[in-house]
């Protein structure tokens, strides 16, 4: 009987033990490659929950203008200029590889406890392809969305890696109001960038989709939708203004496209942080001195 006891309880442990190491094992996949900073090709889930709860964890009807976008909003919009110097507060509502369908979720959430006036709509996140099982090249997200039929879609694994895995500390991202500050510097050496053409890159269709139901929700909330791209000598392009610009003028929204405005005053050599893909701190200041005089110009008179 004692020998048949301590084979169970011996069969237990190891089943313990073997379940334990199997949880690390998903931990640590789910930790580099899907909950993964510092590659911002790689999809992270959570921001988005994260992002949510940051803007939740603010006063009730406290903010003035959200910004959504990727990593160039995340790196050009600084709200601690737009509150010190324009008086203007703001949340940078931005993630990493943000893709449209996430900017309307978070969107979405953050108008149940927030009015602004503006939403800032950074443009790169509109040429983003939405990722589906058949076009996302991950090979994790591949594995997981083959074998567990909750990470099929975005919408299924996020709630998912929200029961997994608790948010990050929110406080911590409050500090810079969403704001990421890059001060290195690494010069831009290519040609120029934006050469006039007729010729146009179409949005994707369904970004478009996205696209209208932000929108829709502007409208209906008496919020103005700002569409501004921002300096990015790897990212933009003549066509892409282009496809951006013509959806705006039919959708009467209005375009800041800031890689065509000399006022900025952008040097290549001092104010990006990867050559030319991102701003830096000294870049960011600018882009976003020049937002705050355009929308207390425009939008906040008084």
């Amino acid at each position: 009987m004692n020998n048949k006891r301590i084979t169970e309880t011996l069969k237990n442990i190891a089943n313990f033990i073997l379940f334990c190491g199997g949880m690390m094992i998903i931990s640590i996949i789910l930790t580099k490659y899907i909950y993964n900073k510092g590659n911002t090709n790689i999809y992270d889930s959570l921001a988005v929950y994260n992002k949510i709860n940051e803007i939740k964890s603010e006063p009730d009807n406290s903010l003035q203008v959200l910004f959504y976008g990727d990593s160039e909003c995340y790196s050009s919009f600084y709200p601690k200029i737009l509150s010190s110097e324009f008086n203007i507060s703001s949340y940078v509502c931005a993630t990493a590889a943000q893709q449209i369908c996430d900017t309307y979720a978070i969107f979405k959430e953050n108008i149940k406890t927030q009015k602004p006036d503006i939403i800032v709509l950074e443009t790169n996140c509109l040429y983003r392809q939405i990722k589906t099982n058949k076009t996302d090249k991950d090979i994790v997200m591949k594995l997981l969305t083959n074998h567990f039929s909750m990470f099929a879609y975005h919408s299924d694994w996020k709630i998912m890696a929200k029961k997994i895995m608790p948010p990050k500390n929110v406080q911590n991202k409050r500090k810079n109001r969403g704001f990421v500050v890059r001060k290195n510097v690494i010069p831009y050496k290519g040609k120029k960038y934006m050469k006039p053409t007729g010729k146009s890159r179409v949005l994707p269709k369904d970004n478009i989709v996205y696209l209208n139901k932000i929108k829709s929700l502007c409208e209906s909330n008496n919020i103005e939708l700002l569409l501004v791209s921002t300096p990015s000598p790897k990212n933009w392009s003549y066509k892409k203004h282009n496809g951006i610009y013509n959806w705006a003028s039919t959708n009467s929204v209005t375009y800041i496209d800031l890689n065509l405005e000399k006022e900025l005053n952008i040097n290549w050599k001092k104010d990006t942080k990867d050559g030319g893909d991102h701003l830096n701190l000294s870049g960011a200041n600018k882009v976003t001195r020049y937002l705050g005089n355009y929308m207390k110009t425009y939008y906040f008179k008084k």
